[in-house]
Order: C-alpha cells, then structure tokens, then sequence
C-alpha cells in the first residue's frame, strides 16, 4: 500500500487497477481515486483486494476469475469504470 495518491486505469484486459499517475498514464485514460491498493495493484475494499473486471462488471477476492471468491460488485469499482470508458 503507498501513501503517494492512486490513478485508476484499465488495463488491456478490461481489469481495474490503481498505482502512481506516472505508471497508470502509461495505460492511457486513468483518474485520481481515494482508494489504495494491495501489493499487486488491486483496489482495497472493506481491507480485501478486489480483481474487478469491468467489462464483465465481475469482481472477485482471494483470486481472479479462475480461483476467487466472487462477490457482489462495490458501486465505487462500477463508477471507476464507468469514468475510464
């Protein structure tokens, strides 16, 4: 987790990430967000990691889509998304 602030981007795959601007610039369209993030990259919500898959609008704990947990979608992960498409 870092205290510096935290870019949303999408990667080519559609998954949601957050990291520094400089690195989230690189994905092209990325907005500022209040959430942090795991040691992968992954939003923290409610002190889990979460794989969301925006086109899918899936979004998963303990694992992505081939070994998670899935759960219902955070309404804050939908509205990243929906502000990077």
């Amino acid at each position: 987790m870092s205290t510096q602030p935290r870019f949303a981007y999408l990667s080519s795959d559609g998954i949601l990430h957050l990291h520094d601007e400089e690195h989230a610039a690189k994905h092209g369209k990325h907005v500022q967000t209040s959430l942090t993030d795991d040691e992968s990259g992954f939003p923290i919500i409610e002190g889990q990691g979460v794989v969301y898959y925006a086109d899918e609008d899936k979004a998963y704990v303990k694992g992505n889509k081939n070994d998670g947990q899935l759960i219902p979608t955070p309404p804050v992960l939908k509205q990243l998304a929906a502000e990077l498409k």
